[in-house]
Order: C-alpha cells, then sequence, then structure tokens
C-alpha cells in the first residue's frame, strides 16, 4: 500500500513537471513608474518583479511587492507605502492575463514581436481590465519582454490629498522589463 502511494506520488510530481517545462520564470524583472507632475516629478524603480509566461497556454503572470519599489528621496518611499499604496493593507500588485492571438507568434525567431495583453491588474485591493502592448525580442537563449502602460490612480482607490494634488499626477506611467531564459 505504501508502495503504491509513493508510486503515485511520483507520477503526478513527474506529470506536474512535463506540463510546466514551458513555463518561463524571471524573479528579477525590473518595474517602473514615473509620474509628471507640475511642482514635482516622482520615479521609483522595483527590480525585484516576478514574472511568468506559459509558451503553451500564452498566459502571463506578474507580481511584486509594493515595499521593493525604491525613491531617490526617502520621505517620497515613506509616503508611497504609508500614505497611498497602503503597503501594510495591500502589500502586493499583480497582473494576471494572456497574449493576444498567442497562437500566431513564432517565438523560436529571432526577432521583435509586438502583441496586446490583456487581463486583469490588481494595485491597492483593486483589480481592474488592462489592456498593453508587449514587445518581445526573441533570440536562441531568451525571450526579452517590454511593455508599458499607464495607471489611473483613481481606479484603484488611491487617494491623493488636495494639499499634494500638484506633486503627484492622477495618470501615472508604468514600464516593466522581463528576460526569460528559454530551458
Amino acid at each position: 500500500m505504501k508502495l503504491k502511494t509513493i508510486f503515485l506520488i511520483a507520477v503526478v510530481a513527474i506529470s506536474n513537471l512535463a506540463l510546466a517545462q514551458n513555463v518561463l520564470i524571471d524573479k528579477e524583472g525590473v518595474a517602473h513608474f514615473f509620474s509628471e507632475a507640475p511642482l514635482e516629478n516622482i520615479e521609483a524603480v522595483n527590480e525585484k518583479a516576478s514574472g511568468a509566461m506559459d509558451l503553451d497556454k500564452g498566459t502571463v503572470a506578474v507580481s511584486m511587492m509594493i515595499k521593493d519599489f525604491h525613491f531617490d528621496k526617502s520621505l517620497m518611499e515613506e509616503h508611497f507605502n504609508e500614505n497611498y499604496l497602503e503597503s501594510e493593507k495591500y502589500p502586493k500588485a499583480s497582473f494576471k492575463g494572456r497574449i493576444i492571438d498567442f497562437e500566431l507568434l513564432d517565438f523560436t525567431t529571432s526577432e521583435e514581436i509586438t502583441a496586446k495583453a490583456e487581463g486583469e491588474l490588481d494595485i491597492h485591493g483593486v483589480t481592474q481590465p488592462l489592456t498593453c502592448d508587449v514587445l518581445f525580442r526573441t533570440s536562441q537563449d531568451n525571450i526579452e519582454v517590454e511593455t508599458s502602460f499607464k495607471v489611473e490612480l483613481k481606479d484603484h482607490k488611491i487617494k491623493i490629498p488636495k494639499l499634494v494634488i500638484k506633486n503627484i499626477a492622477e495618470v501615472v506611467d508604468v514600464d516593466a522589463k522581463f528576460n526569460f531564459t528559454k530551458k
């Protein structure tokens, strides 16, 4: 009985590994945002974004800790985490979606491919639909992915006090880069 159980567990584990062969993962993706406002530009970088892309299904997922965004000014970082993004309460941002018409894309060539991704962006505990352009640079060994899009703070219930409304843009530019190594 014990041998049958161990055998069954081994078969399930190997099956899962075989199914996951075409999932590429990057745990050192870079996410960047820029807020252009009349009094002050605000910018931050997160170099610990995790991304996954399933080459069989065309699905993508991105996740990052809000506290991993770093600013040039420590006071900005503190206000960002405590007052605006409330990173203790909402520690992660994520995107889950799919590449549109993925089955028509050829990742075996060494060229640039432009496509669109659609899915759900979750920031500050609020999930909103998102469609964005994605640029793929493929080579024999890896797939580099770049995207950029805009986030309206009100859509994610991120409140900006009237006192600092000229310091923070209501729409923030976001871009991200991932480098997936082919297996």
